[in-house]
């Protein structure tokens, strides 16, 4: 009886090691083939983005979690790492498509100042403790914003002079034009030009601060907002102005030209489909329609076209 109990004396604590050392093993397992299941989770993608219908220019980024890795705090740190740097080269990239014109982006070095500003819109973990961020840069603004970036400071230029005598209503608080059915390639600083390739507006004719702060042009791409079962219709040419019930509604960039702007429809486009080209006659009336009211002056511009390019990513 008394070798029994001290057999069992000797027995009990390397059951009960072993025991633990068994559930050890199949939680370790089983995080580890958690994270294998994880690590084999296909990562999202960017397609399309239209940074011209928005304040800010966002990118995901992903991190796994390291397969094996037992503790998962430390599992969320190092997948944190990962998302934030895959976050950081997915911005890059974004940001190096946006055009500033037809022909020039920004430059290497100012992505990487960009992208270290950037701030965390979100950080997220699912249950195996792979990391998801969204970062975030603004468009407009005084500070670390791609147009601060894009844009220097240059001499100021007036707006030409019209060519002929034009009747002036005095009233009109922006300027629309209708590029139509032109695919619109959006960029940060385009040109209006006559027919005759004289600027009517551009970059040198504004004031640098009101450029960084709001920039120069709201895009609209016309089936965003037209309302069918309202039957409203975009432009009346006939008296130039816009149905006022859809204007009322429509909000986002086009109310940036005012609830009484003009509007003119572009002969062609110029310049890898960025620069609007309107007549003569056009180019007179809304120079002397600026004058009155200086809707140029405050770039309170906006294009609007059936189809508006966004970067392919």
């Amino acid at each position: 009886m008394r070798k029994n109990f001290f057999l069992l004396l000797i027995l009990l604590p390397i059951l009960l090691y072993t025991q633990s050392k068994c559930t050890f093993v199949e939680r370790h397992e089983e995080l580890s083939e958690n994270f294998k299941t994880a690590q084999a989770a296909p990562l999202k993608k960017i397609i399309d983005v239209n940074w011209w219908s928005s304040e800010n220019l966002t990118a995901e980024g992903h991190g796994l979690a390291r397969a094996g890795e037992t503790d998962i705090g430390i599992a969320r740190i190092r997948a944190k790492r990962a998302a934030m740097m895959d976050g950081y080269r997915n911005l890059a990239k974004a940001a190096g498509k946006i055009q500033i014109t037809a022909k020039d982006t920004l430059t290497e070095e100012k992505i990487e100042v960009l992208i270290k500003g950037a701030s965390v819109l979100s950080e997220t973990y699912d249950e195996h403790g792979n990391c998801t961020v969204v970062l975030s840069v603004p468009i407009y603004g005084v500070t670390n914003s791609i147009a601060k970036l894009a844009f220097n400071p240059v001499a100021k230029e007036d707006f030409p002079a019209p060519s002929r005598n034009v009747a002036v209503k005095g009233n009109y608080t922006g300027l629309i034009i209708d590029c139509g059915d032109s695919e619109l390639n959006p960029v940060l600083s385009p040109v209006v030009r006559d027919t005759q390739n004289q600027s009517v507006y551009g970059y040198e004719k504004l004031d640098y601060d009101k450029v960084i702060a709001r920039g120069m042009i709201g895009y609209v791409e016309k089936n965003s907002v037209v309302r069918n079962e309202d039957a409203v219709m975009l432009l009346s040419y006939g008296n130039n102005k816009i149905e006022k019930n859809w204007l009322a509604n429509s909000g986002g960039n086009l109310s940036r030209a005012g609830d009484n702007p003009l509007v003119i429809k572009a002969e062609r486009i110029s310049d890898d489909n960025t620069c609007p080209v309107i007549s003569e006659e056009d180019k007179d009336k809304i120079l002397s329609e600026n004058l009155a009211t200086h809707f140029l002056d405050e770039g309170a511009v906006v294009f609007v076209s059936n189809r508006i390019r966004g970067m392919r990513m």
